[in-house]
């Protein structure tokens, strides 16, 4: 992962996610190293005539589940991946105490089955997490990835004695180590500043791996138009690949996106029901065709929209692209076909193509 040609797509571990992640071919893995981010599960619904759980209670409920499905993590990942190296964070997960919980078992576990599983943490995790993950890193001989983040760059005398005090501390060397900043937000001006501050990082060469990540997918899909194409800018990528193209830098950074999700996550909201909307990677943007809430005939309209008309010929690149494509041409068969799929469907779909998409523009870098 030394080489810069190599893309780290951030997913938040949901089946979406690993459905996406496991419809990749082995050779599609190949120039991949995803970062998986680990999430408190949801609150059940009550049942009808059910009263409604106190918010500590909701929040035993989750903590509980959450403790009962750190066993079966590793299995999922080898299932939706395979035993390449992998990246893990679990930095959304509400208690320290759980975080050290999920990296002992998960990594303890992904090691008997052969993982190459890497804890992710920040330079603001907690020390007991940093200790924990330190020590899981020299066990286990995987090394670590340290997130950085916008405001750790505030102060960078602060931040060179910070990372040099870690890996004093726990008598580590940089080549065990992954950088990963995370800008989130795609922002120009902040972007190029950043890079350019990350150069300045004490011995940027000898750090196993040197990644930059931002996201530009919007938050929401509400200045997309019903029944209007909508082209939203791959900021994110334009970026990064004018960086790699400047030949300024000292060191290149891979790069890493949150593929068609928004960087900020939420967590789900009771209720809500998403627009039934197709969101398809092209090189340089996003085409976003938007449908109503709850109305899934129009995933079947608009697959046969995009797979089957004359308009969008150029750009959809048909069903032996992706398993995304092919889930667009085949359910654009049949404009009255009962089974339009889900919300879930959809994601997998998208996610899974822009996985494809990003993949082969990395693969053809000269």
């Amino acid at each position: 992962m030394n080489n810069y040609k190599h893309y780290i797509p951030i997913l938040k571990w949901k089946p979406a996610e690993q459905l996406a992640l496991e419809k990749l071919s082995i050779k599609e893995k190949k120039f991949i190293s995803p970062l998986i981010q680990l999430v408190m599960p949801s609150p059940k619904t009550p049942k009808k005539n059910e009263k409604e759980k106190t918010y500590d209670e909701q929040l035993k409920e989750v903590i509980n589940s959450f403790e009962l499905k750190i066993p079966k993590i590793p299995e999922e990942i080898q299932r939706s991946w395979g035993n390449d190296p992998i990246m893990i964070d679990l930095s959304l997960i509400y208690t320290p105490s759980l975080r050290i919980k999920g990296f002992d078992e998960i990594l303890r576990i992904g090691e008997s089955l052969g993982i190459f599983l890497i804890p992710v943490i920040n330079l603001s995790s907690d020390e007991e997490t940093k200790k924990t993950v330190a020590l899981l890193a020299k066990k286990y001989r995987r090394g670590l990835c340290f997130r950085l983040v916008r405001s750790d760059f505030i102060d960078m005398n602060k931040l060179t004695e910070e990372l040099q005090n870690f890996l004093k501390l726990h008598s580590l060397s940089e080549k065990e180590i992954d950088l990963l900043v995370d800008l989130k937000d795609d922002d120009k001006n902040e972007y190029y500043k950043l890079i350019n501050l990350a150069q300045q990082i004490p011995n940027l060469l000898d750090w196993r791996a040197f990644i930059f990540a931002s996201g530009a997918f919007p938050v929401d899909l509400t200045d997309c138009k019903v029944n209007q194409e909508k082209y939203i800018t791959r900021s994110d990528w334009k970026n990064w690949i004018t960086q790699i193209n400047s030949g300024l830098l000292k060191r290149c950074p891979s790069y890493a996106d949150y593929t068609i999700q928004h960087p900020i996550y939420k967590e789900s909201v009771r209720f809500f029901s998403p627009s039934a909307s197709i969101r398809y990677t092209l090189k340089d943007s996003w085409l976003i065709l938007r449908g109503r809430r709850g109305k899934s005939v129009y995933y079947l309209a608009y697959s046969n929209l995009l797979s089957q008309s004359q308009k969008y010929q150029k750009i959809f690149r048909g069903s032996s692209f992706s398993f995304g494509d092919a889930y667009i041409v085949e359910k654009g068969k049949d404009l009255n076909s009962k089974h339009p799929g889900g919300a879930k469907d959809w994601l997998v779909a998208g996610i899974n193509h822009h996985l494809a998409c990003t993949i082969e523009q990395i693969a053809n870098l000269s």
